[in-house]
């Protein structure tokens, strides 16, 4: 079977074996990028996907909006990913953004009223070029295509407004936090609309996104993530599944609390998966959901990949490989995307290549 088939076998909780791989999220960082290049004589960044073996292939709307600032330049390293939906199309600071150092401007972190909330204005789902993204998902048909990006409401509401404020809104001002939520669910059901129209066909996967949690535990309680967001990913989730699209979601750390919410409301596959995170190793999960969730990621780069040894590293492939082959129900993948740090024998070895 080609690689298209091979994930949708896994995902519909068949049993394929050798399970499909995929690098995390079709992208990795530059000098890691052209260290397996050379490693593996790929003539380019398609050839090197192909040699690694990886089943999916990741599309985005490329931005085609009104100029942003002069030096505007989100912290995005993805090579299908020009800005994203939470960087400067949202007027967070240009250039300050740096996965997860320094601050993002917070432009709403002075706000004192509902009025400074509702003033404030967002993008239009019409500055990204949905046609662009159709056309290179056309050229993948052996692959399991995914469309959208990290999408977050929690996350991006941190940003606009500060982290500490945003905690405190969630108990103070449930006003301010409902409008906020409103206001960025507008542009994404948009967005995302848009691209389930004209992705039908040619795209197998929508993706959502937003990190919402620690290494321990969620970063408000889960019935605070219920009362302002859950209903917001029901109607996104929606959207994905009027068009037949399978849905993905993107969250970090300890969700474990939520997960059945997310279930519910239609979630067929959660990734990373970050297994040294609280409740948050595969093999647990599966006890824990079965048949209801497929999952993507799950190889460990906070320790294994990142200080283990090749050996280390097949020896986890190959347990999940035995834990999921039957009856599937897994992409696997590391647990976040692969940075230049770690070692090129560790990366090979997770996709068989040593």
């Amino acid at each position: 079977m080609d690689h298209k088939q091979s994930v949708i076998t896994s995902l519909n909780h068949e049993s394929v074996f050798p399970l499909p791989r995929d690098i995390f999220e079709g992208w990795m960082w530059p000098n890691i990028t052209n260290q397996l290049m050379r490693r593996l004589k790929a003539e380019d960044y398609e050839n090197l996907l192909v040699k690694l073996g990886a089943s999916c292939r990741w599309v985005t709307p490329h931005y085609i909006g009104p100029a942003l600032p002069p030096g505007a330049k989100d912290r995005v390293a993805s090579p299908h990913t020009t800005h994203s939906l939470n960087g400067a199309i949202w007027g967070l600071t240009p250039g300050v953004r740096e996965h997860g150092l320094k601050s993002s401007g917070h432009p709403l972190g002075q706000a004192s009223t509902l009025r400074d909330i509702m003033s404030y204005s967002g993008p239009s789902p019409d500055w990204f070029d949905y046609a662009g993204m159709v056309k290179a998902a056309s050229s993948y048909k052996d692959f399991f295509v995914v469309a959208g990006g990290f999408s977050p409401l929690f996350y991006l509401i941190a940003d606009l407004r500060g982290m500490e404020q945003t905690l405190v809104d969630v108990i103070d001002h449930p006003d301010w936090m409902e409008a906020l939520v409103g206001k960025i669910l507008d542009f994404y059901m948009g967005y995302f609309s848009r691209i389930a129209r004209q992705g039908k066909g040619t795209i197998d996967a929508i993706v959502f996104g937003d990190d919402f949690s620690s290494q321990l535990n969620m970063l408000l309680s889960p019935a605070h993530w219920r009362y302002y967001f859950k209903q917001a990913w029901a109607e996104l989730f929606d959207i994905a599944r009027e068009y037949g699209y399978w849905i993905l979601f993107h969250s970090c750390g300890s969700v474990y609390p939520v997960i059945s919410d997310l279930v519910e409301i239609g979630l067929n596959v959660l990734y990373p998966i970050q297994p040294k995170a609280k409740n948050m190793e595969l093999s647990f999960l599966r006890t824990q959901f079965g048949d209801q969730l497929s999952f993507y990621g799950g190889v460990d780069v906070q320790e294994l990949v990142s200080f283990g040894n090749p050996h280390d590293v097949q020896a986890e492939v190959s347990r999940l490989e035995q834990l999921f082959s039957q009856p599937g129900g897994l992409i696997l993948s590391t647990s976040h995307v692969l940075m230049d740090d770690f070692p090129e024998e560790n990366i090979l070895a997770v996709y068989g290549k040593n």
